[in-house]
């Protein structure tokens, strides 16, 4: 007896410590199964990459890599009518159960299995969850008992949260569609929490038989009405507040049955940028729907009012400067048009500037203190080394103000400017800027300047941004809500203020404004590529920067590109529209100048300060302390002797027959220039040739020379000597009629101002010094080899 007592505790002692180590090995299981999904049913299910606008616009959806259209969205964030509605239909009883319902369960296979009279499912959400996240194939046994065993897990593990937040995202609703944020958007083309209850009846239905049940977009199945109407009666009977809705069931529905299109590059390349990095939800972009729409209408409407001038594509990009945020892009004419290459987006493509990029220039040169507002600057024919720029159609404006020069986009003045500014230059401030792909200096050269380095439509408007912020430079910002930073100052405050001023300046494509925002300043530059592939239109206007391009894809070339005569309209276009839909209490304040930068009265004809003899004075702006400081050099008191006609220092206090005048005195290539123009301006009188008046040599311009440039390395042919030459050539002042040349000290030639003569020396090192008549002189360095070739 005492054994069998013994043995009988043994084996409960036993039997106890399988039961344990059972429950262990168990819990074990659950435990390694949770940690392989990582505490997230969802984990390892690929949800589509979808973006919206700033207030939650869906933009684009794109497919999985099973091709589905999956949005995800939090269960928190579904509407308390729709899941109560959701529950109703498909599990009345989910939070009460562990996963099975095992009355419905005998109920469903005694119906099917034992009776045979019809098919019905017992299956809970968490057993459908099960089924959508393992492939199970429920409609055999063995399925359904796989499918009950995943559905105790799923519940052991998870917690109901998190069941029924994989089912909303899960759901099948309709072909590729997967869950009811993704059925909201294409079948309504509205969030979730923007449904009415018809709508929301609707989706809930969909899952117990999509096939059947999913509308088109001319026809609502009769299956899915029924399914609706017996759902919207047992609302009715919770929610009686609802019954006048009922006549809204028998109707058909008006569906959409497609996702949102908008957007397309710029959610295409937000898309291409986060390939690696796989999110759960919708991202928020800073794209603002409205303005979107605005400009893609404008658009539309420019390109086929001109198509007749043979554009047929083009691209815009609107960027808040305040935020940095990009509210609206179009990469190309049309996405789907093949015949323009519609889905290259311009907005990354890498195209020529043209002469977008002087404005930077400008602001160098203010920041250096090479010029001011009214600087005169020449736009003569003029040869820089190798290289000999020229203007659009040949036209050469003689002297001009450094304002007009900029608007006008004068060449050779910003060429000048940019040699002058040596290494601080237009290719410094790009790298400054991130222009990314850029070469050596060595190989733009010069040309850098009218747009040989490409730059994007993205950094174009990074680098206009730094001006409308007073020179500093931020990042571009995709989605909203984003720090600036502190940013990278790449200009003074002054010189980005004062370029803004002269861009002001530049005529508007229109000549009339509308009223309300006639206040309001539009400072823009435009652009043109060589060979007519590229015209651009960059403005500044309140809080925003636009970018303009028209073009082709494929670099092909028309003579109708031509930035200030296509481009300009559609950026003036856009400007206006945008700017009168501002309210006047949400427009930026009238701007108000830097502390260190002042308005000065300037002689309106030279841009120097003015002396007694100016007769015309302007205001300039300028920045105490760098900017150049320069009296005027143009206008000169002389006396003339009225008897000879020269020039002389007695005055009419001294002699009756002394006549004093204000000549103007301008260097002999403006002179040329305006003789060219039939606009001679009157040579001041020499003195008589017996006199030599060498104290007057500081009074005037000293001779400048064209040719050669200094600093030059020239190489010389052996096999080829009767090429071997430099030409000499230089500018002088009015009041000079002959030039001398010397190497160092040794005597070269005579020339008139602006006539060239020829040179022959040997391979060395040389400096070349021009002088005139009243000692004033220039010189500049060139260095000369030789090879055999």
């Amino acid at each position: 007896m005492k054994n069998k007592i013994t043995l009988s505790v043994k084996a409960k002692i036993f039997l106890a410590a399988a039961a344990t180590l059972f429950i262990l090995i168990i819990a074990l299981v659950f435990r390694v199964a949770y940690i392989r999904n990582r505490g997230d049913i969802l984990n390892g299910i690929e949800f589509s990459k979808s973006y919206s606008d700033e207030n939650g616009e869906l933009l684009q959806v794109f497919l999985t890599s099973d091709d589905k259209y999956r949005i995800y969205k939090p269960v928190s964030e579904f509407p308390k009518p729709f899941l109560e509605a959701l529950l109703m239909q498909e599990d009345r009883y989910f939070y009460r159960h562990r996963g099975v319902n095992f009355v419905a369960v005998i109920k469903a296979a005694w119906e099917t299995y034992v009776k045979k009279s019809r098919r019905i499912g017992a299956s809970t959400i968490t057993m459908q969850v099960a089924k959508l996240k393992y492939g199970i194939y429920s409609k055999s046994i063995s399925g359904k008992l796989k499918q009950i065993c995943k559905a105790i897990f799923l519940e052991l593990c998870f917690s109901k949260t998190d069941i029924l937040n994989a089912y909303v995202n899960l759901a099948p609703c309709g072909g590729n569609i997967e869950g009811f944020e993704s059925a909201a958007w294409y079948y309504f083309n509205k969030n979730i929490r923007n449904l009415n209850l018809s709508e929301n009846i609707m989706l809930c239905v969909l899952p117990q038989n999509p096939v059947k049940r999913a509308p088109t977009l001319y026809k609502t199945p009769s299956e899915l009405i029924s399914a609706r109407q017996v759902l919207f009666g047992a609302w009715v009977e919770k929610h009686p507040e609802d019954s006048n809705k009922a006549i809204f069931m028998d109707m058909q529905i008006s569906c959409v049955c497609k996702f949102p299109n908008e957007a397309r590059h710029f959610s295409e390349m937000l898309n291409l940028q986060r390939e690696d990095n796989p999110v759960h939800k919708t991202i928020r972009t800073s794209i603002n729907l409205p303005l979107q729409r605005k400009c893609e209408e404008l658009f539309n409407s420019y390109i086929n009012q001109n198509s007749h001038f043979g554009i047929k594509n083009g691209a815009i990009l609107l960027l808040d400067w305040k935020t940095m945020g990009i509210v609206a892009n179009i990469g190309s004419a049309g996405y789907y048009n093949n015949s323009i290459l519609g889905q290259v987006n311009i907005t990354t493509s890498k195209r020529s500037p043209g002469s977008t990029l002087k404005p930077f220039i400008y602001a160098k040169a203010l920041d250096n203190g090479i010029i001011h507002y009214r600087t005169m600057l020449k736009d003569t024919p003029q040869a820089f080394s190798e290289y000999t720029p020229d203007n659009y159609a040949s036209v050469f404006k003689g002297p001009v103000q450094a304002w007009f020069a900029l608007s006008d986009s004068r060449n050779i003045p910003a060429i000048y400017l940019n040699r002058q500014l040596g290494q601080d230059d237009l290719f410094r401030f790009m790298h400054d800027s991130g222009v990314s792909g850029m070469k050596d200096k060595d190989y733009y050269g010069l040309s850098i300047v009218l747009g040989s380095c490409e730059v994007s439509m993205l950094e174009l408007a990074k680098m206009y941004a730094t001006l409308a912020n007073n020179g500093v430079q931020y990042d571009l910002k995709f989605e909203p809500n984003q720090k600036l930073g502190s940013g990278k100052r790449l200009l003074s405050k002054e010189s980005a203020f004062i370029v803004r001023k002269m861009l002001e300046e530049n005529t508007p494509p229109y000549t009339t404004k509308p009223q309300e925002i006639k206040d309001i300043p539009v400072a823009y530059k435009t652009g043109t590529s060589i060979g007519f592939k590229d015209c651009w239109s960059v403005g500044v206007f309140d809080r925003y920067v636009c970018v303009v391009w028209i073009g082709n894809a494929d670099g092909e070339g028309n003579n109708s590109f031509i930035g200030r005569l296509m481009a300009s309209p559609l950026l003036f276009n856009i400007a206006y529209s945008v700017l009168s839909d501002i309210p006047k209490s949400q427009l930026l304040p009238k701007e108000i100048h830097p502390e260190n930068c002042r308005q000065v009265e300037v002689c309106s004809v030279s841009g120097g300060l003015p002396s007694e003899n100016c007769k015309t004075k302007e205001l300039a702006w300028f920045i105490p302390g760098v900017s150049p400081i320069e009296k005027c050099k143009i206008h000169r008191k002389i006396n003339i002797d009225t008897r000879t006609g020269y020039r002389t220092d007695e005055t009419p206090e001294e002699k009756p027959y002394v006549q004093s005048v204000v000549r103007e005195f301008w260097p002999s290539d403006l002179q040329q220039l305006f003789e060219q123009a039939g606009l001679p301006r009157m040579i001041p009188p020499e003195y008589p040739p017996e006199e030599y008046k060498f104290d007057y040599k500081k009074q005037g311009y000293p001779p400048e020379i064209i040719s050669p440039m200094s600093n030059t390395d020239y190489v010389f042919r052996y096999k080829n000597q009767s090429k071997n030459k430099i030409m000499l050539c230089a500018t002088a002042d009015a009041d000079t009629s002959e030039l001398m040349w010397f190497n160092g000290t040794q005597f070269i030639g005579r020339s008139k101002p602006g006539q060239s003569i020829e040179w022959a020396p040997p391979p060395g090192s040389y400096e070349i010094v021009v002088t005139d008549q009243k000692g004033r002189a220039d010189n500049v360095f060139v260095n000369i080899s030789g090879t055999g070739l």
